[in-house]
């Protein structure tokens, strides 16, 4: 169960840093795309572990 909140938070960092710096790798509209889909579903997830728990 913790491997997976530590997951998560992992794809919503990337996502921000993907979105931050990813202009630099490749076309800015491709990085931010990328980076919003990698931050909302991390955020969706941990949402979802979240309420699950507190149940």
């Amino acid at each position: 169960m913790k491997t997976n909140r530590i997951i998560y938070f992992l794809l919503i960092i990337a996502g921000a840093i993907i979105i931050a710096t990813g202009d630099q790798l490749v076309r800015k509209e491709y990085a931010m795309c990328l980076g919003i889909i990698l931050l909302m579903f991390g955020i969706y997830k941990s949402s979802k572990v979240w309420t699950e728990t507190d149940e």
